[in-house]
């Protein structure tokens, strides 16, 4: 009995570890899937938080992007926004750098001061709009 509830022990003790390990686990991975006027579009989102500095690094790459002005004639840039929530006002966080002959779209080592949040692209005739249009094209909440 006494051999059997230390192995119970241990291995209570081996899963509590490796359920705090599972916690620290690196950068979060979405895969976001196109909406509005872009269905078929998809992307990859790693956000790499850091709780201590309160701000989130962001590595996003879209594939199978249509031009901007192929869904709408003044659209010339997919632009990233985030906030912390609905009540909030976005952050432009930056424009993709959209590539017309492969049809992607990346923006890399961006950081975002926050931690949890909405994250969304959106179509815009300018890459440096105030707020975001109607026209989005992504949408992902990043949280821990």
């Amino acid at each position: 009995m006494r051999g059997h509830v230390s192995k119970v022990l241990r291995l209570a003790v081996v899963a509590f570890a490796c359920a705090m390990m599972a916690g620290c686990g690196g950068p979060l991975r979405y895969t976001p899937q196109g909406m509005g006027k872009a269905p078929g579009a998809d992307a990859v989102v790693v956000a790499d938080v850091n709780f201590d500095a309160a701000m989130t690094r962001l590595d996003i790459s879209a594939k199978n992007l249509p031009p901007p002005d192929r869904l709408d004639p003044a659209g010339s840039a997919y632009v990233v926004w985030a906030r912390p929530d609905s009540d909030s006002p976005w952050q432009r966080v930056g424009a993709l750098n959209f590539d017309a002959d492969a049809r992607t779209g990346k923006l890399k080592d961006v950081s975002v001061p926050l931690t949890r949040f909405e994250l969304v692209i959106s179509l815009e005739k300018t890459t440096n709009p105030e707020s975001p249009s109607s026209e989005l094209v992504f949408k992902q909440d990043v949280e821990y």
